[in-house]
């Protein structure tokens, strides 16, 4: 009676054990990061990165930009939507960069320099700049 208690439970085991180390494949795969659809809210934690200068950049983005970026305020592109980010990664790196260090204004709102925060040095702001690129590719 014992055999017949242990073979099923066994199964049980190994079958829901095969989907968590599945499930935890893609959550920590840095090929595949978790970017979020255009319609849904950015969860700036959900990024998987491969680089310590992106997580650096995550968390500036978070102190400085946020604010203005999560949702749009001011007319600001926002994070991860790709139909906001596209025409402006078309223009290239170093614009991006000058717009981000020395502000912008643009036909819709403002970029202030550095965000608003002048504390922040150029390398920092560049790096909060590479973060956001990343998350909305």
């Amino acid at each position: 009676m014992l055999k017949h208690v242990f073979i099923p439970t066994l199964v049980i085991l190994s079958t829901s054990m095969q989907g968590c180390g599945q499930k935890q494949e893609m959550v920590d795969s840095p090929t595949s990061p978790s970017v979020p659809e255009e319609s849904s809210p950015f969860d700036p934690m959900s990024l998987q990165l491969e680089t310590r200068d992106l997580v650096e950049g995550r968390k500036i983005w978070i102190d400085t930009c946020a604010d203005c970026h999560l949702e749009g305020l001011g007319g600001a592109p926002v994070i991860a939507n790709k139909k906001d980010w596209k025409e402006r990664i078309n223009k290239g790196m170093e614009t991006l960069y000058s717009h981000a260090l020395e502000g912008f204004w643009g036909d819709v709102g403002e970029m202030p320099s550095k965000g608003g925060n002048e504390a922040l040095t150029d390398k920092q702001v560049k790096l909060a700049v590479d973060f956001v690129i990343h998350a909305s590719k």
